[in-house]
């Protein structure tokens, strides 16, 4: 079914009482929660915690948002009694949450679950859950931000979880996990949203592994890195983008840490890292969408990160995506395709890419990434988009929902004044024709790429110099193939094949005296399997590589 570009995304939704029923804001709703559930403990005369609610709705306000605590526990944790935009920071949540989230409960320390008392009775799930919405909107003083009818249909028995249980904490010294959800969707509906974290870091961390977990509704999740300065110019609400116009969104004002199109635990190359200094400010960006016509949709993301000491990285990890928007797709049901170069004629490094990564909207049948050669002609193809999501094998199509992740070991390592091609094939079988676009009725054509930054241009009068003509002639092959290069004076040469893994699948010359010159050798593939292969030539401490395709 043809998802709506309307969107009804809930922070806080749902029937409270028929009391409620006519308050003027969401923020009155909770009030009245407090007058009806907690002020025999927090009344005027000695109020529990030092927190009076049964004082006037604008006092309590004051009182709770953005307000320290009175708990040393939850005051040395950096909580807030509510902090807008973040649950898991918010204590008056958690003091009164009862299980609603498993992973934010109390600490030691923290007291009892309110309401508290023989006689109390907890707040019912309606009820908690429209604090939490109402967290995540910004927690305003004023206006309704929440519809509420899609919360209570969702527990009233008439809604769809997409992550749970909740996923452990990870144990490993130094690591910790980042949690948001629940958020709701309504029936045939999407949405793209992005939410503020303060990381509130002591010190610099190096992040050498992201292990995140996502829903199969999921279109992407893209962490995200403010620029410096730049997380006070917005809101720490749970922001929605804008389909048409992108507003909403941190475009221009961040940094791409790691991308997801499902769940995936990122481990880092050795010696590489992420880099987070104290101010660092998350940027979570969530694609998803909801195509059930009868029930609403409540996600959860979660996922683990985990550091290394400071100063154990040898190089730092950069990620970027890599955009075509000049794309128009007509409705004709015929295969179109679009190229797009990346390059930049004044590098200064040359570029060691790790992880590449392709994305499309439903339209698309195939998607490959080729080295550019100086002059601007397409070079040799290192992403092959029929690859399954892995990329451990070639299953025959391109698949847009779960498209390839090929992780480069070693690194590849490329001269990125010459770059990169993105070419990739898209066939329009809808109602329309279809553009660039944010929805997944729209089209997009992008890569993912991750890289550690290689050695300097400077000093290097001619890098040619430096280059033996690595190539490959048939390429892509069916059988065997002859590697070709040019040493520039006698050396002792190795050359390894590996597959995509990193494992050597055959070694074709093992420190053989070689002369100055053109030389060759075959590489006989009747006996391996399909598939994209890496051709390492080491001469001294030199190394250079070459992808070959074998087809069969």
């Amino acid at each position: 079914m043809k998802k709506t570009t309307t969107i009804k995304l809930l922070f806080i939704a749902f029937v409270l009482q028929a009391s409620f029923a006519k308050a003027q804001s969401t923020y009155a709703d909770i009030y009245n929660i407090f007058q009806a559930n907690c002020v025999t403990c927090h009344d005027a005369s000695s109020p529990a915690g030092g927190l009076n609610l049964i004082a006037p709705s604008s006092t309590v306000y004051t009182s709770i948002v953005n307000a320290n605590p009175n708990n040393p526990a939850a005051l040395a944790r950096g909580d807030k009694r509510i902090k807008p935009g973040d649950p898991h920071r918010s204590y008056l949540l958690r003091k009164c949450q009862n299980g609603l989230d498993p992973d934010n409960g109390l600490f030691a320390g923290e007291g009892n679950v309110m309401p508290d008392g023989g006689s109390a009775v907890p707040l019912t799930n309606k009820e908690i859950e429209l604090i939490r919405q109402w967290i995540y909107a910004g927690a305003p003083q004023t206006g309704l931000v929440v519809d509420t009818a899609v919360v209570n249909q969702y527990y009233d028995g008439y809604g769809i979880t997409s992550v749970a249980p909740a996923h452990p904490l990870p144990t490993d010294p130094g690591s910790f996990q980042i949690h948001v959800g629940k958020v709701f969707l309504d029936v045939n509906s999407e949405v793209e949203y992005f939410l503020k974290h303060n990381l509130n870091l002591p010190d610099t961390l190096e992040v050498n592994r992201i292990e995140l977990f996502l829903s199969s509704q999921s279109h992407h999740y893209i962490i995200y890195k403010f620029l410096p300065g730049a997380a006070a110019s917005f809101t720490d609400a749970l922001r929605i983008q804008n389909p048409s116009t992108g507003a909403g969104s941190s475009d221009g004002y961040n940094n791409m840490v790691s991308a997801f199109q499902a769940s995936r635990n990122d481990l880092l190359p050795p010696t590489t890292a992420y880099q987070w200094e104290t101010s660092t400010v998350l940027d979570l960006n969530h694609h998803f969408f909801n195509s059930n016509p009868d029930s609403v949709l409540a996600t959860d993301v979660y996922f683990n990160v985990y550091t290394q000491p400071k100063g154990t990285a040898a190089s730092i990890m950069y990620s970027d995506i890599i955009t075509n928007t000049s794309i128009f797709i007509p409705n004709t049901s015929t295969n179109v395709s679009f190229s797009s170069a990346e390059f930049d004629a004044g590098a200064t490094n040359m570029v060691n890419i790790w992880l590449l990564s392709s994305h499309t909207h439903k339209y698309g049948v195939d998607f490959d990434i080729f080295l550019r050669n100086p002059g601007g002609s397409t070079g040799a193809q290192i992403y092959e988009g029929f690859y399954n999501s892995d990329y451990t094998f070639n299953q025959g199509y391109y698949d847009w929902e779960h498209p390839p992740v090929e992780l480069f070991d070693p690194l590849l390592t490329v001269d990125w004044r010459n770059g990169l091609i993105q070419q990739a094939t898209f066939n329009n079988n809808g109602p329309s024709n279809v553009f660039f676009g944010l929805t997944t009725d729209d089209e997009m054509m992008l890569y993912f790429i991750q890289y550690t930054l290689g050695p300097s241009f400077a000093g290097i009068n001619d890098i040619t110099e430096n280059k033996i003509n690595l190539n490959a002639f048939p390429n892509p092959f069916s059988n065997n193939t002859n590697i070709f290069y040019e040493l520039k004076e006698s050396a002792n040469v190795t050359i390894t094949v590996f597959d995509v893994l990193g494992n050597k699948v055959e070694t074709l010359a093992n420190n053989v005296a070689q002369n100055q010159g053109k030389q060759s050798v075959e590489f006989d593939a009747e006996n391996h399997p399909a598939g994209i292969y890496l051709v390492s030539v080491n001469i001294g401490d030199q190394v250079y590589t070459k992808r070959i395709v074998l087809t069969k």
